[in-house]
């Protein structure tokens, strides 16, 4: 094999492992930051979040904080709901029960609020809507809140009379405040509303775009294909790419990629996987064609993740070279009191038709802590073995350090290498403002020695930055600091049985009209017209919410939105609203 050709194989061969890494990398950011990762750029207006979070607003604080990262974890709450457990038997309970027992916190912690994780699991689609605009428009969500709780107070103070029993006797306290809480969020469950979110997110999300680039170089169009699943916790892509490389003599490579992955995410557990195939042509018209696939995962159980990735591919040239690898990872954390502990373990392969194998290893494990005096010290440890047809080596790895943040940091460390080429060592040692380093092979030693004590050094300068980034903070920080004296501000049976009341109702209304969205849009597909129907978002004053309650006037219903529940009268459907006191039928 001539050298031209080594070098045109070793340069697909990369190509193939390249696409393996950016494959595991696409997983990996996946998988980050959560469970519902941002797998659309969509923002929802200010009125679609208002009417989305009806349902959690009255809640105090710290419970609506719960729930809001709870939602981020959709089948979590499934799975931790008391109907899903007990509706099987046998191993699908068993397996039900090893996803409850290391499940997300947040979701943990409402167990001892069963009746909002009823509620939460009941309107599985509208929690994880409001899990996926929380995680990408935080601030959004909770100014929202501040404005629904602060109509509700301005209701209470204008219009008190409005609140009334089915006597209609006026409503005081916490029965007046639920009451006022359900027509301030009656108002905004307008089929506008209604219709953003349903298209943002209540049904499985297909995004495609093309990418077409022009430059000195290369050109060409890309094309991927998104689908994302109605709750969130599986996204599929598809895409393929063509690009043109020009060099200076005007000879071109032409390169088609064609590839897929699927992500899935189930509480604590993420997964996926995917494959890529890519031909590359040249100007003389030979071709290579590099096929790779890999799949990854993790998991948590109690303070440990787990993860791992394997993967292999191929590489086929027009002139008969051809070459397949493989490889895989796994390892772990594990969180302790004052910092972590980590190990990994990865290996791979390589085969050729030239008779080019080679096999190779490594394991890596240390520590990470935060000591007592500030300060941060690790460890770590590595073996790497390589053996192939061309011979082998071996490298050993052995450091630790302290970090103090001011510059009197240590650091020790040394390497060691045993190859069929030769052997080499390197120590390495800093401390006191100064590096030194001593490289030892079988022709001798040499020392070198950096820094004049000053290396390390703090400084104002990072003393400012560290100010600078210290001071960095969102909406839902300064609101904390003004909502002191709130009725939110502290965890009260009051207040939380106030907001589950309305949290029913609201978000079963909510339902109702998304319900309705989804039927709009059914029979929009099938008949290819649009029947524009009355707003049926408007909230009835004697839908029992609550006490039950109702104007004081009936003849005059004062144009506010109104809804109910069921209908006051038994021959009307369930869920009818209308604007007078009996509601429309």
């Amino acid at each position: 094999m001539t050298s031209t050709s080594t070098s045109y194989l070793k340069g697909f061969i990369t190509i193939t492992a390249g696409l393996c890494v950016l494959l595991q990398a696409d997983l990996a950011s996946a998988q980050q930051p959560g469970p519902l990762a941002a797998q659309n750029n969509r923002t929802l207006s200010p009125r679609a979040i208002e009417s989305l979070v009806t349902g959690i607003a009255f809640y105090p604080d710290e419970l609506v904080e719960t729930i809001l990262q709870a939602a981020q974890h959709p089948l979590a709450i499934r799975q931790a709901s008391e109907k899903t457990t007990g509706r099987f038997g046998g191993r699908f309970a068993q397996r039900v029960q090893q996803f409850n027992q290391s499940t997300d916190p947040s979701v943990a912690s409402l167990k001892q609020y069963p009746e909002i994780l009823a509620q939460l699991n009941d309107n599985l689609a509208t929690t994880t809507l409001l899990g996926r605009v929380y995680q990408t428009q935080p601030d959004d969500v909770w100014r929202a809140i501040d404005k629904l709780r602060a109509e509700v107070d301005a209701a209470l103070e204008e219009e008190p009379q409005q609140f009334v029993d089915a006597s209609g006797a006026p409503l005081t306290g916490q029965a007046a405040y639920v009451a006022a809480a359900g027509y301030v969020a009656g108002r905004y469950f307008v089929p506008a509303t209604m219709s953003e979110l349903y298209v943002a997110y209540a049904h499985p999300q297909q995004t495609t775009t093309t990418t077409v680039y022009e430059g000195p170089y290369a050109s060409g169009s890309a094309t991927q294909t998104t689908t994302t699943g109605p709750y969130g916790h599986a996204t599929a892509s598809t895409g393929s790419s063509s690009t043109t490389y020009t060099g200076p003599n005007g000879n071109t490579v032409t390169g088609n990629t064609q590839g897929g992955s699927v992500v899935y995410q189930n509480g604590p557990t993420t997964a996926g996987a995917g494959a890529a195939t890519t031909t590359i042509t040249g100007p003389q018209g030979y071709s290579a064609t590099a096929t790779g696939a890999g799949i990854a995962g993790k998991t948590t159980v109690g303070d440990t993740t787990y993860f791992g990735a394997t993967g292999g591919g191929t590489v086929n040239t027009s002139n008969g070279l051809s070459a397949s690898g493989a490889g895989q990872v796994s390892g772990s954390v594990t969180q302790t009191q004052t910092g972590a502990q980590y190990n990994t373990q990865s290996s791979g392969a390589i085969t050729t038709n030239t008779g080019v194998d080679a096999y190779g290893s490594r394991n890596t494990n240390g520590s990470v802590n935060q000591n007592a005096d500030g300060s941060v010290s690790g460890v770590r440890s590595s073996s790497t073995a390589i053996q192939g047809n061309n011979g082998y080596a071996n490298v050993q790895h052995n450091s630790s350090g302290t970090a103090t943040g001011n510059g009197t940091g240590t650091y020790n460390g040394s390497t060691t290498v045993d190859s069929s080429k030769g052997s080499a060592a390197v120590n390495t040692t800093a401390g006191d403002g100064q590096v030194s380093s001593t490289v030892t092979t079988q022709n001798g030693s040499k020392t070198g020695t950096l820094g004049d004590g000053q290396v390390g050094q703090g400084s104002s300068s990072a003393s400012s930055r560290q100010a600078t980034g210290s001071q960095q903070g969102s909406y839902r920080a300064s609101r904390q600091k003004s909502a002191a004296n709130s009725r939110y501000s502290q965890s009260s049976s009051q207040q939380i049985a106030s907001g589950l009341q309305s949290m029913q109702k609201n978000w079963g209304q909510l339902s109702q009209q998304m319900n309705r969205s989804s039927q709009a849009a059914a029979s929009q597909r099938n008949t290819r017209t649009y029947s524009q129907q009355r707003p049926t978002s408007s909230y009835s004053r004697s839908s029992g919410y609550g006490s039950n309650y109702s104007s004081r006037n009936a003849a005059s219903s004062r144009g506010s939105s109104s809804y109910s529940r069921g209908s006051a009268s038994p021959g009307s459907s369930r869920g009818s609203s209308g604007r007078s006191r009996g509601g429309r039928r």
